[in-house]
This record gives structure tokens, sequence and C-alpha cells, in this order.
């Protein structure tokens, strides 16, 4: 149980590191302060406001939702009532609208454990949406919104600050973590996006879990992925079937990885896109 952490990442700049559950991130200028993801559930959205409300006053005029995990917009509320204007991906409006009830029914242990009120979740969707690029510029300074395509999801908006040299990646990158491929339409793709943004000019890249992370690590989840891809095609290519591949195939080398416990869904996830062609979650 590691203590929530908040980095001044860069001046004004500031990243909310939470190992158990999601990641969040705040700039705040003269003009007001942009949010990146709200959390969980409103209690949790309540906390996040309450710890920007340690680093200013000043009016929250943005909130970017990276995707549709329920986990990273859940909190929306409280910003709603705050009077945010909500930034999303197009294709991360079309699978809030779509998968909310998935998302309500993925986090109901979550809810039971922590005693919070699904009720309390109310599905509020992006006020303005966009294809490829959006810059934002607030207090002077600039924000790009960027989509290089699906990497763990339809809509997986990367939150570039191009001074500070920072890119807040969402969904498709968490240091030292395993991610959930249940909504990835392609493996492959994944990997190249984040061949991608490995390639850029940022020094720090902050995930949508996992702590801080560095160019290599971003390098490190791609050949992750890369051996995960591998190994599912070659257990799938020798003709076995879903429950042989869970039971014979583990994948010891990244055993250390946050979520790794999780090893018998994500394969049962991949075995569905890689038989099928579709994700188990996917766009409609």
């Amino acid at each position: 149980a590691l203590p929530i952490r908040v980095t001044e990442v860069a001046p004004g700049l500031f990243f909310q590191y939470h190992h158990q559950e999601s990641n969040n991130a705040w700039l705040v200028t003269d003009d007001g302060v942009l949010v990146i993801d709200t959390r969980q559930h409103p209690k949790r959205g309540e906390e996040l406001l309450a710890a920007i409300r340690k680093t200013t006053n000043k009016p929250i005029k943005y909130v970017i939702n990276t995707h549709a995990h329920g986990d990273h917009y859940f909190g929306n509320p409280v910003f709603k009532r705050e009077g945010a204007l909500f930034i999303a991906h197009r294709d991360t409006e079309i699978m809030m609208k779509t998968h909310h009830g998935v998302e309500m029914k993925r986090r109901q242990g979550y809810f039971k454990q922590t005693r919070f009120d699904p009720g309390e979740v109310r599905l509020v969707l992006p006020d303005v949406t966009f294809d490829n690029k959006l810059t934002i510029t607030l207090g002077g300074r600039v924000v790009e919104l960027l989509y290089l395509g699906a990497g763990q999801n339809p809509g997986d908006t990367l939150v570039h600050f191009p001074k500070e040299k920072v890119l807040f990646s969402g969904g498709p990158f968490s240091k030292n973590s395993w991610p959930n491929p249940q909504f990835t339409p392609s493996i492959v793709n994944w990997v190249g996006l984040l061949r991608k943004i490995a390639a850029m000019d940022v020094d720090q890249y902050l995930g949508g879990h996992g702590d801080i992370g560095a160019r290599q690590d971003v390098l490190n989840e791609a050949q992750m992925l890369q051996d995960f891809d591998a190994g599912m095609r070659e257990a799938l290519k020798k003709g076995m079937s879903r429950e042989e591949i869970i039971n014979n195939v583990k994948f010891e080398k990244y055993q250390d990885v946050r979520n790794y416990y999780r090893m018998n869904l994500f394969i049962s996830s991949y075995h569905h896109l890689l038989t099928t062609g579709k994700p188990e979650v996917a766009m409609p």
C-alpha cells in the first residue's frame, strides 16, 4: 500500500501517482487549471480536487479524459460542478456512451471494497471532441492533445507539454505495469505507438498507471507487449486452447511487473482478439 504522491514535474505541472488506482495530472496557470483524468468515483474526484486546491485556488477550466476506462472518468461529476469544459477524442466519447455499463460492472468489487455508492457515479460526456490534434493555450502555456491511433484503446489521447518536454500517456503507457488488452484492436499497432512516443522530444512520461517514466521505460513496455503478442501467436500456432495457454504459458520474464497476477485474464482477452478479430470490448 504505497501512499499517494504528488510531484511537481515542471513549474506549475503536477503529477499525482496512485499505485493502487490511477494517476492524474494538472497544470496551474494564471488563467486557470487544466486537469487530466478524474479518478474512479466522485469521492475520489473530491480527493483529487482537494489535492489541486493545495496548489492553487484558480478555477478549473478544462478536464481531459484520456480514455474510456471508469477509473479515469468516473470522477467527472465533481469537475462538472466546478464548471470545467470537458475534452476527449471522438472515439473516447463513443466508448464512454457505449460501454459505460460495462465499466460500472467492472468496478462493482471496487465500490464494495471502498463502500462507495455506485449511484453517485453519473456519466459526464465531453463538451468538445477532436480527431487528430487539438492545441490549448491557457495562461500562456501550450498543451497539445494528440491522437496517434488506438493503442490500448480507441481514442487514446496523449497530452503533450512541448516546452516542459512532458507527455501524459493515459492508456498506452504505464511504467512497469501490465496493461489490460481487453480493449485494444491491435497490440502490433500499440507497440508501434509506443515506439513513436519514445522517439518524441520528451524527458518525462506520465502514465495512466505506474510512476514517472523515462524513454527506456516506454521501450521496455513496447518489448513486453511484443513478447506477449509473439508468445500468444506461437501458442495458437501450436493449437493450444485458451485454457492450455493460461496453464502453460506464463511469461515469467515479466512476473515482477505490476498486475502480473491478472495474467490469466490478459491471456483470455488477447486469445479472444486473435481468434475472433475483435477485442472483448470493441468500438461499435
